[in-house]
């Protein structure tokens, strides 16, 4: 949606609509915990996202050498070391974990929610904005 020229509605709503997507991934991963053979799902989208956004390409960077490094070996996996992620020594071959699915459903309830207030407080600046 390009309202009155301003692509940021659109870009909140394919937000949302990934971390839908993400949500229901996790939802099949728990809902299949006990399933032989299951492996587990990702929905990842957020490559799309910054691409529609326009690259994503502003880096931060460090100034002084205690400053820590954006993006690295921790990109993507909520602040966990990708060593200590929990994996699965089942003998069913199912990987998932209850605890990485239900840490990834607080993180993508919290993304939700703040996407969801984004596009409130957008639309709710363009109401008052028609209405004068």
């Amino acid at each position: 949606m390009n309202t009155l020229g301003d692509t940021s509605i659109g870009v909140i709503s394919s937000w949302l609509h990934g971390l839908t997507a993400r949500q229901n991934a996790i939802s099949n991963n728990i809902a299949n915990i006990d399933t032989p053979g299951y492996q587990r799902q990702e929905a990842r989208f957020e490559t799309a996202l910054q691409q529609q956004i326009g690259g994503g390409s502003a880096q931060l960077r460090t100034t002084d050498a205690r400053h820590i490094a954006v993006g690295g070996r921790l990109a993507g996996q909520l602040g966990v070391d990708p060593a200590q992620l929990l994996t699965s020594s089942r003998m069913d071959q199912n990987n998932v974990s209850i605890d990485q699915e239900m840490t990834s459903l607080a993180d993508t309830q919290m993304r939700f929610q703040a996407a969801s207030e984004a596009l409130t407080t957008k639309l709710s600046i363009l109401k008052q904005v028609i209405a004068g």
